[in-house]
């Protein structure tokens, strides 16, 4: 198992949306990305490759009087891990939002506050099913291969160092899987095993993130 302390390689800048949940954590509104995770020939004997892109828009007449319209929060991530790995074979997921209120939803979009400058920095929370064989390592409580079926949650952590689009190795990637289903429980990465079961953290070895405001 790797030392969940390296998920905190890219540090904490949390802003949480209602007093009692927050599903999605973030310091931006939108961020995409893909690339690949080097292996460290330890753990991870090959690489992890990963695309993602999130979203947290709110209409134009969000903060206007009158009846609103709802903001829209939307998440796709897709992991693949290629090679041996603390969990024993490779495998793949694909994660989506939590399924939220939709007036949750929109106080989450709304609530999002101005990036600092250069921070590039983003975190976001969600579930995952398989879309590969389940290593002998993945909890069998986690290995759904439907969306509809699953409830594990993962927070993925992202930095955008060279705040660009140009293809870069300086980038940082992060990811946590965890068998916790309640969906008010936040900063996942902090988690211990066995309920913090798999991560990952480095630089790129290739590809991009971008994060933006």
């Amino acid at each position: 198992m790797q030392d969940p302390s390296t998920h905190g390689l890219f540090g904490r800048a949390r802003l949480f949306a209602g007093a009692v949940i927050a599903l999605a954590v973030v310091t931006a509104c939108t961020g995409t990305g893909g690339g690949w995770l080097p292996p460290d020939g330890v753990l991870f004997a090959a690489n992890a490759s990963f695309g993602f892109t999130f979203s947290c828009e709110r209409s134009s007449q969000t903060t206007q009087s009158g009846n609103p319209k709802p903001g829209q929060l939307k998440l796709e991530l897709a992991y693949n891990e290629k090679g041996r790995n603390p969990l024993g074979a490779a495998f793949s997921i694909h994660g989506v939002a939590d399924s939220i209120d939709p007036v949750l939803e929109s106080e989450v979009c709304v609530g999002q506050e101005e990036q600092p400058p250069g921070a590039g920095h983003l975190v976001f929370l969600g579930r995952y099913r398989l879309t590969s064989t389940p290593p002998a390592g993945f909890p069998v409580q986690c290995a759904q291969t439907t969306i509809s079926a699953a409830n594990c949650r993962f927070e993925v952590d992202v930095q955008d160092n060279d705040r660009n689009l140009a293809p870069s190795a300086g980038d940082g990637f992060a990811i946590s899987l965890t068998s916790v289903t309640d969906a008010t429980v936040t900063d996942l990465g902090s988690l211990a095993p066995p309920v913090l079961f798999y991560s990952r953290a480095g630089l790129l070895g290739g590809g991009n993130i971008t994060v933006g405001s």
